[in-house]
């Protein structure tokens, strides 16, 4: 039974109750699967609802991304308001949400020059400065091009032109800046008072244009304030610099009195005080010999300017103003140390900078203090590091290029070439590498032409000096080849291959003159070239290549016969005729100079010429025309070196024109030949003797002595015995003789290890032998021998005697046995 009843289905109702999610999602399947049509509209119904739910989410997303994008107005708003970081982050998120099209950059360009402007503004490293500007230059004048944001035409102009000035491109910046004037709506007082100081800071300054640009600001009567007053004591300053001084006094009688400071006031007649008395005294600094009144005027300014407060926002100026007047009114020591106080207190500063410099140039000028000046020109030149970014009101760039220009000149007129060399190693930022170049040149070659001067007078270290001075030159030589390489292709390139060359020479650098005069008669087809064969020939001479020197010498002769510079070249290529034997050409080429109508006997080639035909007419054995020409030659005052050498001919033309009448005497048969003869031997003889002595006591008074010199001079104890002992053979004179002896004993013992020596002691012999003292004749001989075994094995008797070692020996020994 129970089994029964638990099969049979119930008739109670199912219990009540809420249906689940899942019991209806089943519920829904169950109904569409019924058939295919129910399927399909809920497969549709829930592809819409995917496709919805998805495109409100991507909707929903794109308000959300579009809302955190920042827009121009929102950088330019920060950049108004000094928050020039979050201006720069929100260009930048600008930019890159790729949202701006070609023709919206402008706005963000605009944002990023300004703001990199406003950062520049605030920089204290003059180079970082200007790299600032530089970059903000670029920006603006991206977004000049790109167009600046509507209403902001001036302003980005005005920053542009401020950017290009500080960055180094002033003319650039001005052109700018003028542009703008044109601009509907601009504001044109500012943008004439920002012209008025980029003219007022320009190189050179541009005081007649600053003046006009601020006139035309003060006719805005909107102008007004502080702004008036400051455009005011411009117009003070403009008017100050250009000798307007009553017009500049005006002005400032004319600001109100409640408008202005009394700090201002005594600036701003200080400088008008001070740029009067400096026009009146004719010089930067200087002596107290100016006006009375302009010089009570400075003094009383000199008070209230050191009576502003070191608070005072003036006070910079006021002080180094201060220091300025003490100098003028010749208050030297004042004026030190008030430019030490300025410089301490405003080190780097445009003040510190200024006063830096003005008090080297007072150490320089007033103390004679080279050492101090130079140190106060290096402090001031190390933190100029661009001239492009220097600004300074108190010392422009043009006027400290002139100090420093003027200070380099100074040292070199002192001869205190060091000074000058140390002051143009620091001006390379200056004055830039190819003007430090030529300045460095010129200094050198002036330093090696004093050395080379200050040797022609000195007694021990001439050789040292010489060495020293010819170095400098080389060094000229090399500054001034380097130079030429920065001109190529100018007008200034022939002229620094000219002074290089010409420094070379006086270098003897034979060999770089040859290579610099070829290059500049390559490039050069008209001027000089007719002074530079003359060079050229000279070079290749004194390096031995005759060929090439009379080569270049006779095109000289043949090509410019009328230039001055013919004079010298057949001077010099008659040497070299003469040197090669061809002595016919050469004296053609000196009796043109002699009678050439283009020579006065008073010029420096026809006594030159005179001298050299003289010694070309000793050489050939015309004594007697020999004699009077260089006689003359000596007459004209030709200069010492040359004179004592045309003594020393002298006496040997003398010596040997007496050669023949001794041949003769020998000779002679009858007694008047024989006295004919004799009085011809003593007349030639003793004027040798006189000319003799005349050269050997030049060369002992000379405060230098050559290798010529010592040869001559050993000549003349040589010759003057050898005179002597013919005239004791002639007059029979025992007195001839032991003058002779004394001659050549006087040899012996100033050149003890010289081979010639041994002539001497053979010469004494045959004097002592014509005095009947064969003994001391063979001591003599014994002594030559011992002589003879001391010399070096290496020893060159062929230099200076007419025998060899082996000769000598074999000849000693013979007369030894006489």
């Amino acid at each position: 039974m129970a089994d029964d009843n638990t099969n049979k289905p119930s008739n109670e109702p199912a219990p009540t109750g809420r249906p689940s999610l899942a019991d209806r999602l089943h519920a829904v399947r169950d109904w569409a699967s019924a058939n295919r049509l129910r399927t399909a509209c809920v497969s549709a119904g829930l592809l819409t609802l995917v496709v919805a739910t998805v495109a409100t989410w991507l909707y929903l997303a794109a308000l959300t991304v579009s809302s955190s994008i920042p827009t121009l107005e929102q950088a330019l708003e920060a950049y108004d308001s000094g928050e020039y970081e979050e201006a720069r982050l929100n260009v930048v998120q600008l930019t890159e949400s790729g949202t701006l099209g070609a023709d919206e950059l402008g706005g963000p360009l605009f944002v990023m020059g300004a703001v990199k402007a406003a950062e520049a503004e605030q920089q204290w490293s003059p180079v970082l400065r200007q790299s600032q500007f530089m970059i903000a230059a670029k920006y603006l004048q991206e977004a000049k091009s790109a167009g600046f944001p509507l209403g902001r035409e001036q302003q980005g102009s005005a920053l542009l032109g401020r950017a290009l000035i500080e960055s180094g491109d002033n003319p650039a910046g001005l052109e700018v800046l003028e542009e703008s004037l044109k601009i509907e709506g601009a504001d044109h007082s500012s943008l004439h008072l920002t012209l008025a100081s980029a003219y007022m800071l320009a190189d050179p300054p541009e005081y007649i244009k600053a003046l006009e640009h601020l006139d035309t600001a003060l006719e805005d009567v909107e102008l007004t304030g502080e702004a008036r007053v400051e455009a005011l004591l411009d117009r003070v300053n403009a008017l100050a610099k250009l000798a307007r001084f009553n017009e500049a006094r005006a002005t400032l009688q004319a600001i109100p009195d409640d408008e202005i400071t009394d700090s201002q006031v005594a600036i701003a007649t200080g400088r008008i005080d001070i740029d009067e008395l400096r026009r009146q005294l004719g010089k930067q600094m200087g002596d107290d010999s100016g006006p009375t009144h302009l010089i009570d005027a400075v003094r009383a300014s000199i008070q209230k300017l050191k009576a502003i407060s070191p608070a005072d926002p003036s006070a910079e100026e006021a002080m180094y103003l201060a220091g300025v007047a003490h100098g003028l009114v010749g208050d030297t020591n004042h004026a030190i140390r008030q430019f030490e106080r300025v410089r301490k207190l405003f080190n780097a500063t445009s003040a510190g900078i200024a006063a830096s410099v003005v008090e080297g140039d007072l150490y320089r000028e007033q103390k004679r203090d080279n050492v101090q000046a130079l140190t106060a020109y290096r402090r001031s030149l190390s933190v100029l590091d661009t001239p492009s970014a220097y600004r300074n009101q108190y010392l422009p760039l043009p006027e400290l290029r002139q100090r420093m220009l003027a200070a380099h000149s100074d040292f070199l007129a002192q001869d205190d070439f060091p000074a000058a060399m140390t002051l143009v190693e620091q001006l390379e930022a200056l004055l830039g590498k190819p003007r430090q170049t030529e300045l460095m040149a010129e200094t050198n070659s002036d330093w090696g032409r004093y050395l080379l001067q200050q040797a022609q007078d000195a007694a021990s270290n001439a050789a040292s000096l010489r060495r020293d001075g010819r170095l400098r030159l080389r060094k000229a030589g090399v500054e001034y080849e380097e130079l030429s390489k920065r001109y190529f292709a100018t007008p200034e390139y022939t002229r620094a291959i000219w002074s290089s060359a010409d420094c070379y020479l006086e270098g003897q650098s034979y060999a770089s003159v040859i290579r610099m005069l070829n290059e500049y008669l390559r490039y050069e087809p008209v001027q000089r070239n007719a002074l530079a064969l003359l060079r050229l020939g000279q070079a290749h001479l004194a390096r031995g290549d005759s060929t090439e020197g009379v080569f270049a010498l006779e095109e000289c002769i043949e090509l410019h016969p009328q230039d001055a510079a013919v004079f010298s070249a057949r001077l010099d290529c008659a040497k070299a005729y003469r040197d090669e034997g061809r002595t016919r050409d050469a004296e053609q080429l000196l009796l043109a100079n002699l009678h050439s109508s283009g020579l006065t006997p008073q010029s420096a080639e026809w006594r030159n010429s005179l001298f050299e035909l003289g010694r070309l007419l000793h050489d050939e054995g015309e004594f007697d025309e020999a004699i009077d020409r260089l006689a003359e030659a000596i007459e004209r005052d030709i200069d010492p070196d040359k004179a004592r050498l045309a003594n020393y001919l002298i006496a040997e033309s003398f010596r040997r024109a007496a050669q023949q009448p001794l041949t003769e005497l020998e000779q002679a048969k009858t007694a008047n030949e024989r006295e004919s003869s004799t009085r011809d031997v003593q007349g030639y003889l003793n004027q040798a003797l006189h000319h003799y002595e005349q050269v050997r006591t030049s060369i002992a008074n000379s405060n230098s002595v050559t290798p010529l010199d010592r040869a001559m001079l050993r000549n003349c104890y040589m010759f003057k015995g050898s005179a002597l002992f013919d005239l004791g053979r002639v007059e029979r004179s025992p007195e001839r003789f032991k003058a002779a002896i004394d001659e050549y004993s006087n040899v012996s013992t100033l050149y003890q290890n010289e081979p010639f020596v041994l002539e001497t002691f053979v010469q004494i012999a045959n004097c002592q032998r014509r005095l009947q003292e064969p003994v001391k004749a063979k001591l003599n001989i014994d002594q030559a021998l011992q002589l003879l075994a001391q010399l070096p094995p290496d020893a060159d008797f062929l230099a200076t005697t007419n025998f060899t070692r082996s000769q000598w020996e074999l000849m000693l020994t013979e007369m030894r046995k006489w």
